[in-house]
Protein backbone atom coordinates (compact mmCIF):
# COMPACT_ATOMS: atom_id res chain seq x y z
CA UNK A 1 0.00 0.00 0.00
CA UNK A 2 1.37 3.44 -0.95
CA UNK A 3 2.11 5.91 1.82
CA UNK A 4 -0.54 8.43 0.69
CA UNK A 5 -3.24 5.76 0.70
CA UNK A 6 -2.12 4.66 4.15
CA UNK A 7 -2.40 8.24 5.45
CA UNK A 8 -5.81 8.64 3.86
CA UNK A 9 -7.09 5.49 5.57
CA UNK A 10 -5.60 6.64 8.89
CA UNK A 11 -7.37 10.01 8.86
CA UNK A 12 -10.61 8.26 7.89
CA UNK A 13 -10.15 5.83 10.80
CA UNK A 14 -10.14 2.75 8.56
CA UNK A 15 -6.74 1.20 9.27
CA UNK A 16 -6.57 -2.52 9.92
CA UNK A 17 -4.24 -3.86 12.61
CA UNK A 18 -1.68 -4.77 9.96
CA UNK A 19 -1.91 -1.30 8.42
CA UNK A 20 -1.48 0.32 11.83
CA UNK A 21 1.78 -1.56 12.28
CA UNK A 22 2.88 -0.50 8.81
CA UNK A 23 2.05 3.12 9.63
CA UNK A 24 3.98 3.01 12.91
CA UNK A 25 6.95 1.47 11.11
CA UNK A 26 6.95 4.18 8.44
CA UNK A 27 6.67 6.93 11.06
CA UNK A 28 9.77 5.55 12.75
CA UNK A 29 11.85 4.89 9.65
CA UNK A 30 10.74 7.31 6.91
CA UNK A 31 11.39 10.98 7.72
CA UNK A 32 9.59 12.27 4.61
CA UNK A 33 6.52 10.18 5.41
CA UNK A 34 6.57 11.39 9.02
CA UNK A 35 6.70 15.02 7.90
CA UNK A 36 3.74 14.50 5.57
CA UNK A 37 1.81 12.83 8.41
CA UNK A 38 2.49 15.72 10.78
CA UNK A 39 1.57 18.26 8.10
CA UNK A 40 -1.80 16.70 7.45
CA UNK A 41 -2.48 16.28 11.16
CA UNK A 42 -1.86 19.99 11.74
CA UNK A 43 -4.07 21.22 8.89
CA UNK A 44 -7.25 21.83 10.88
CA UNK A 45 -5.39 23.50 13.70
CA UNK A 46 -3.67 25.75 11.17
CA UNK A 47 -7.02 26.82 9.71
CA UNK A 48 -8.30 27.79 13.16
CA UNK A 49 -5.11 29.67 14.04
CA UNK A 50 -5.22 31.55 10.73
CA UNK A 51 -8.80 32.70 11.30
CA UNK A 52 -7.95 33.84 14.83
CA UNK A 53 -4.96 35.81 13.55
CA UNK A 54 -6.92 37.37 10.69
CA UNK A 55 -9.73 38.45 12.99
CA UNK A 56 -7.36 39.81 15.64
CA UNK A 57 -5.48 41.88 13.05
CA UNK A 58 -8.66 43.36 11.60
CA UNK A 59 -10.16 44.28 14.97
CA UNK A 60 -6.80 45.76 15.99
CA UNK A 61 -6.92 48.13 13.03
CA UNK A 62 -10.44 49.26 13.92
CA UNK A 63 -9.39 49.81 17.54
CA UNK A 64 -6.43 51.92 16.46
CA UNK A 65 -8.70 54.13 14.35
CA UNK A 66 -11.07 54.61 17.25
CA UNK A 67 -8.30 55.55 19.72
CA UNK A 68 -6.19 57.77 17.48
CA UNK A 69 -7.77 61.25 17.53
CA UNK A 70 -5.76 62.32 14.53
CA UNK A 71 -7.22 59.55 12.44
CA UNK A 72 -10.81 59.69 13.62
CA UNK A 73 -11.68 62.63 11.42
CA UNK A 74 -10.38 60.76 8.40
CA UNK A 75 -12.88 58.00 8.86
CA UNK A 76 -15.95 58.83 6.84
CA UNK A 77 -19.24 57.72 8.48
CA UNK A 78 -20.06 55.32 5.68
CA UNK A 79 -16.55 53.91 5.68
CA UNK A 80 -16.59 53.49 9.46
CA UNK A 81 -19.98 51.82 9.44
CA UNK A 82 -18.84 49.52 6.64
CA UNK A 83 -15.71 48.55 8.57
CA UNK A 84 -17.62 47.87 11.77
CA UNK A 85 -20.20 45.84 9.85
CA UNK A 86 -17.43 43.95 8.11
CA UNK A 87 -15.75 43.34 11.45
CA UNK A 88 -18.96 41.99 12.96
CA UNK A 89 -19.54 39.80 9.91
CA UNK A 90 -15.98 38.52 10.09
CA UNK A 91 -16.33 37.86 13.81
CA UNK A 92 -19.54 35.91 13.28
CA UNK A 93 -18.16 33.97 10.32
CA UNK A 94 -14.92 33.14 12.11
CA UNK A 95 -16.76 32.12 15.27
CA UNK A 96 -19.13 29.86 13.35
CA UNK A 97 -16.25 28.37 11.38
CA UNK A 98 -14.16 27.75 14.46
CA UNK A 99 -17.08 26.24 16.37
CA UNK A 100 -18.01 24.07 13.42
CA UNK A 101 -14.43 22.97 12.91
CA UNK A 102 -14.06 22.26 16.61
CA UNK A 103 -17.35 20.39 16.86
CA UNK A 104 -16.65 18.51 13.65
CA UNK A 105 -13.10 17.77 14.72
CA UNK A 106 -14.24 16.53 18.13
CA UNK A 107 -17.04 14.48 16.58
CA UNK A 108 -14.88 13.15 13.76
CA UNK A 109 -12.00 12.47 16.13
CA UNK A 110 -14.26 10.48 18.47
CA UNK A 111 -15.91 8.66 15.57
CA UNK A 112 -12.61 7.93 13.83
CA UNK A 113 -10.82 6.92 17.02
CA UNK A 114 -13.40 4.24 17.80
CA UNK A 115 -13.83 3.21 14.17
CA UNK A 116 -10.07 2.68 13.92
CA UNK A 117 -10.49 -0.36 16.20
CA UNK A 118 -12.96 -1.93 13.79
CA UNK A 119 -12.40 -4.51 11.10
CA UNK A 120 -15.02 -6.96 9.80
CA UNK A 121 -14.91 -10.37 11.42
CA UNK A 122 -13.77 -13.15 9.07
CA UNK A 123 -16.13 -15.87 7.91
CA UNK A 124 -15.29 -18.76 10.24
CA UNK A 125 -18.54 -20.72 10.10
CA UNK A 126 -19.06 -21.28 6.38
CA UNK A 127 -15.64 -20.88 4.72
CA UNK A 128 -15.67 -20.54 0.96
CA UNK A 129 -13.07 -22.30 -1.17
CA UNK A 130 -12.10 -20.13 -4.12
CA UNK A 131 -13.30 -21.61 -7.37
CA UNK A 132 -15.68 -23.93 -5.53
CA UNK A 133 -18.90 -24.63 -7.37
CA UNK A 134 -22.10 -24.26 -5.45
CA UNK A 135 -25.79 -24.61 -5.97
CA UNK A 136 -27.34 -21.15 -6.56
CA UNK A 137 -30.12 -22.24 -4.25
CA UNK A 138 -27.63 -22.64 -1.41
CA UNK A 139 -28.48 -19.25 0.03
CA UNK A 140 -26.20 -19.41 3.06
CA UNK A 141 -23.13 -20.00 0.94
CA UNK A 142 -24.20 -17.22 -1.41
CA UNK A 143 -24.63 -14.90 1.58
CA UNK A 144 -21.12 -15.60 2.84
CA UNK A 145 -19.64 -15.17 -0.64
CA UNK A 146 -21.22 -11.71 -0.71
CA UNK A 147 -19.94 -11.06 2.83
CA UNK A 148 -16.36 -12.06 1.95
CA UNK A 149 -16.55 -9.92 -1.19
CA UNK A 150 -17.52 -6.85 0.82
CA UNK A 151 -20.98 -6.68 -0.74
CA UNK A 152 -22.66 -6.11 2.60
CA UNK A 153 -25.98 -4.90 1.24
CA UNK A 154 -26.31 -8.26 -0.54
CA UNK A 155 -25.15 -10.31 2.45
CA UNK A 156 -27.53 -8.37 4.70
CA UNK A 157 -30.47 -9.18 2.42
CA UNK A 158 -29.55 -12.86 2.11
CA UNK A 159 -28.93 -13.28 5.85
CA UNK A 160 -32.45 -11.96 6.42
CA UNK A 161 -33.85 -14.76 4.25
CA UNK A 162 -31.82 -17.36 6.18
CA UNK A 163 -32.75 -16.16 9.69
CA UNK A 164 -35.97 -18.23 9.99
CA UNK A 165 -33.88 -21.39 9.51
CA UNK A 166 -30.60 -20.48 11.22
CA UNK A 167 -30.82 -18.01 14.07
CA UNK A 168 -27.48 -18.04 15.90
CA UNK A 169 -24.33 -17.18 13.93
CA UNK A 170 -26.40 -15.61 11.13
CA UNK A 171 -27.51 -13.00 13.67
CA UNK A 172 -23.85 -12.21 14.33
CA UNK A 173 -22.86 -11.84 10.68
CA UNK A 174 -25.98 -9.86 9.90
CA UNK A 175 -24.88 -7.51 12.70
CA UNK A 176 -21.49 -7.07 11.00
CA UNK A 177 -23.22 -6.38 7.69
CA UNK A 178 -25.39 -3.74 9.38
CA UNK A 179 -22.30 -2.16 10.95
CA UNK A 180 -20.63 -1.96 7.52
CA UNK A 181 -23.76 -0.27 6.16
CA UNK A 182 -23.62 2.31 8.96
CA UNK A 183 -26.84 1.03 10.54
CA UNK A 184 -25.47 0.86 14.07
CA UNK A 185 -28.78 0.52 15.94
CA UNK A 186 -29.67 -2.48 13.81
CA UNK A 187 -26.19 -3.90 14.30
CA UNK A 188 -26.64 -3.67 18.09
CA UNK A 189 -30.01 -5.40 17.78
CA UNK A 190 -28.54 -8.41 15.95
CA UNK A 191 -25.47 -8.71 18.18
CA UNK A 192 -27.78 -8.67 21.18
CA UNK A 193 -30.00 -11.30 19.56
CA UNK A 194 -26.98 -13.51 19.03
CA UNK A 195 -26.00 -13.20 22.69
CA UNK A 196 -29.46 -14.44 23.66
CA UNK A 197 -29.37 -17.30 21.15
CA UNK A 198 -27.90 -20.77 21.59
CA UNK A 199 -24.71 -19.73 19.80
CA UNK A 200 -21.52 -19.89 21.86
CA UNK A 201 -18.68 -19.68 19.35
CA UNK A 202 -18.82 -15.92 18.82
CA UNK A 203 -20.10 -14.54 22.11
CA UNK A 204 -17.06 -12.45 23.01
CA UNK A 205 -16.85 -11.18 19.45
CA UNK A 206 -20.51 -10.15 19.57
CA UNK A 207 -19.90 -8.21 22.81
CA UNK A 208 -16.92 -6.45 21.23
CA UNK A 209 -18.79 -5.41 18.09
CA UNK A 210 -21.86 -4.36 20.05
CA UNK A 211 -19.71 -2.11 22.27
CA UNK A 212 -18.04 -0.60 19.20
CA UNK A 213 -21.46 -0.01 17.62
CA UNK A 214 -22.55 2.03 20.64
CA UNK A 215 -19.31 4.04 20.64
CA UNK A 216 -19.27 4.77 16.92
CA UNK A 217 -22.88 5.96 16.98
CA UNK A 218 -22.02 8.31 19.87
CA UNK A 219 -23.47 6.49 22.88
CA UNK A 220 -20.31 6.45 25.00
CA UNK A 221 -22.17 5.52 28.21
CA UNK A 222 -23.57 2.27 26.81
CA UNK A 223 -20.37 1.64 24.89
CA UNK A 224 -18.32 1.94 28.06
CA UNK A 225 -20.70 -0.35 29.93
CA UNK A 226 -20.38 -3.03 27.25
CA UNK A 227 -16.58 -2.69 27.19
CA UNK A 228 -16.48 -3.18 30.97
CA UNK A 229 -18.68 -6.29 30.67
CA UNK A 230 -16.37 -7.68 28.01
CA UNK A 231 -13.32 -7.00 30.18
CA UNK A 232 -14.91 -8.86 33.07
CA UNK A 233 -16.06 -11.84 31.02
CA UNK A 234 -13.00 -12.68 28.92
CA UNK A 235 -9.59 -11.70 27.64
CA UNK A 236 -10.84 -11.01 24.11
CA UNK A 237 -9.31 -7.85 22.57
CA UNK A 238 -8.07 -6.92 26.03
CA UNK A 239 -5.40 -4.46 24.89
CA UNK A 240 -7.91 -2.60 22.71
CA UNK A 241 -10.53 -2.69 25.47
CA UNK A 242 -8.12 -1.15 27.98
CA UNK A 243 -7.08 1.59 25.55
CA UNK A 244 -10.69 2.47 24.78
CA UNK A 245 -11.72 2.53 28.44
CA UNK A 246 -8.72 4.73 29.24
CA UNK A 247 -9.78 7.19 26.51
CA UNK A 248 -13.31 7.29 27.95
CA UNK A 249 -12.23 8.14 31.52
Amino acid sequence: MEGNELLDRFFKGKLTEEEKKRLESLLRSDEEFREEFELQQATREAVIRHKHKELKSFLGEVEMELKDDQKVYKIQPKTFIWKVAAGVALLIAATVLILNLTDTQDSDTAYDSFLSYYSPYPNVVSPITRGEEFNPEDMEKAAFIAYESGKYNVSDSLFTKILPYQTDYIQFYKGISKFELGQYDSAIHYFDNYLYSDGTQLRDQAKWYMALSYLVKGDTIKGKEEMIRLRKSSGYKMDEVERILLSLD
